[in-house]
């Protein structure tokens, strides 16, 4: 008598079949100006130090020699503004810095991105 009871629940269960196909989810991972890039999208200055943050780039400007600035900024090239487009996603504070040519307003725009970012973040 037992077998008979286990082998009507074995017949019992049946294996449902979805009747749509699981949908396929993307995720896309955005960093953004206020975090820290990870150690292998650091930006790395000529001595060896590394930049991980747009923040860290600020401060570094502060210090930075001219000539040491000029390595990473041309009439031709700007590899922060390279740097801030490819890491951090941010065009439009790239395409404002590769209009600039100076460190300090370089700083200056990007203490402006930062701040407006930062003024979002709060009236969120």
């Amino acid at each position: 008598m037992k077998r008979t009871k286990q082998r009507r629940a074995k017949t019992k269960i049946r294996r449902i079949k979805p009747r749509h196909k699981p949908t396929t989810v993307h995720v896309i991972i955005t960093r953004k100006v206020l975090g820290k890039a990870p150690e292998k999208y650091c930006f790395n200055l000529s001595d060896g130090r590394k930049i991980r943050s747009v923040y860290e780039l600020v401060d570094e400007l502060e210090t930075m020699s001219e000539e040491n600035f000029r390595h990473f900024v041309t009439d031709t090239e700007n590899h922060f503004a390279n740097w801030i487009e490819g890491v951090f996603s941010e065009k439009a504070l790239a395409d404002e810095l590769r209009h600039i040519k100076n460190k300090i307003d370089t700083q200056r725009a990007i203490l402006k991105h930062l701040v407006r970012e930062l003024a979002k973040k709060a009236h969120a």
